[in-house]
């Protein structure tokens, strides 16, 4: 029997590929609801609307994901759109999705513009990582594009996605991202394309529900697992709400702190390995539903730094708005550190807050023009990996026999998204099966119904 603990889009992944192989595979949830970030959020106030509680995307680039689909039937329900993308800079947006935009973007004289355009094209060509693992993310910018356009560009970016402090951010992270956003364009350049489905990423969620359910694995929601169960040195069970589950192997998805917690004293050595790196940071999320469109832009990045939050992403401009009862989703992220006073400000502080700014970019939004408002925090979201500590990424397999750790903060140095979060959960199963065989006995696993 395999438990994993985690009923996001990972467990639920690395749920359906291990009962591929013909494994027994328990899911347990303690929210009410599976999908967890990927989650929706519905609007009674606006009839039942519903729509992803977080801006998801998936790129036309996104192999894994679409070979997912092609799985669960859902490709036929795949729709893609080629999308805008613009900068708001001095009080000023600017497009951005063309090579000409680009070349018209008037913060930056020539010379930075074709920098900035070296700077893309650099990272397309490195195909090793490890070296730029060692680079503050500034030092490894100014080299490439210049002082100028790292001052005005890339550090206000780095500023409101790491809440201020980047300091101790790698390369990588700007290399990991260029990497993936500039796999969207078609030739030339000229277009930037992504797809959706047309009830969010919640379709993918309750596919793979629906597969998992359909192979014999069992998942069960609003089920807080309390702790794994250890003795002689390997897993024997699970403490669920108080009763005693007995089982050999369990995979914990759960961020790092979280996972910490499921932890007896018997693991004691297992958590001081995980806690040599379990930084995280969270994110406050001002979600408007609009009765009109704000920009043509699907994300308009902010290099302005007096607006606090890192985008204006208006996901209707890539789903149809037909999809969400005609109505423009608007939402604007912060990433914050934990003593972030936007982290503790009230829900009614945070949204007068975050709206005076959005005004102040857009001072036509009129108060009747907004249907709708939710406010989304989480605290666990992006894994912070400093300069030179890949070493102490917690490994899959523990010390604990049949104990294993796969959450985000593993994925490194690729970012957390669909793509990447599919794609460990595949790799993830392979690894698990292949050290249960070795565990139990020589033969090779043979794939059951795949």
């Amino acid at each position: 029997m395999i438990d994993i603990i985690g009923g996001g889009i990972l467990g639920l992944t690395l749920a359906h590929e291990l009962l591929k192989w013909g494994k027994s595979v328990r899911v347990w949830e303690r929210a009410s609801t599976l999908g967890g970030l990927m989650g929706r959020t519905t609007f009674d106030e606006l009839g039942g609307m519903s729509c992803d509680r977080y801006y998801h995307a998936i790129l036309s680039s996104d192999q894994t994901l679409m070979s997912l689909m092609n799985e669960l039937g859902l490709r036929n329900r795949l729709r893609m759109v080629s999308t805008r993308m613009g900068f708001y800079h001095d009080g000023r947006c600017y497009p951005m999705t063309t090579p000409l935009e680009f070349l018209r973007f008037s913060p930056l004289n020539m010379i930075d513009r074709m920098r900035l355009a070296y700077t893309i094209l650099a990272c397309r060509q490195i195909k090793d990582w490890r070296a730029l693992e060692q680079i503050p993310v500034a030092e490894w910018l100014r080299g490439l594009s210049g002082e100028k356009t790292t001052r005005h560009i890339w550090e206000p970016l780095l500023r409101a996605k790491f809440d201020g402090d980047f300091s101790q951010v790698p390369a990588t992270y700007i290399w990991s991202r260029l990497v993936r956003t500039t796999d969207t364009r078609t030739r030339g350049g000229s277009q930037e394309l992504m797809c959706y489905l047309p009830n969010g990423y919640q379709e993918l969620i309750d596919a793979l529900a629906a597969a998992v359910r359909a192979r014999g694995g069992t998942i069960t929601t609003g089920t807080a697992v309390d702790q794994v169960q250890v003795a002689n040195e390997r897993v024997v069970g699970l403490s669920i709400n108080g009763a005693e589950q007995s089982t050999d192997n369990v995979i914990i998805t759960a961020q790092t702190p979280i996972a910490r917690r499921l932890l007896p004293p018997e693991a004691a050595a297992v958590s001081e390995r995980w806690s040599r790196l379990e930084g995280f940071l969270g994110i406050v999320c001002v979600l408007l539903v609009l009765r009109r469109s704000l920009t043509p832009y699907y994300t308009l990045n902010i290099t302005d730094e007096r607006i606090p939050f890192t985008g204006v992403i208006e996901t209707t401009n890539l789903i149809d708005p037909a999809c969400v009862g005609g109505y423009h989703l608007v939402y604007l992220p912060k990433y914050v550190a934990p003593g972030s006073r936007f982290a503790t400000m009230a829900d009614d502080e945070l949204r007068a807050t975050f709206l005076g700014y959005l005004r102040q970019m857009f001072p036509d939004l009129r108060d009747e023009e907004i249907a709708a408002v939710r406010i989304g925090r989480e605290r666990y979201v992006e894994p912070l990996h400093p300069v030179g500590m890949t070493d102490l990424i917690p490994p899959l397999r523990s010390e604990v026999s049949g104990l294993y750790l796969a959450n985000t903060s593993q994925i490194y140095p690729q970012l957390t998204n669909g793509e990447s979060v599919c794609a460990f959960a595949r790799r993830t199963a392979g690894e698990v099966i292949a050290d249960i065989a070795g565990r139990t006995t020589p033969a090779s696993p043979t794939l059951v119904g795949a």
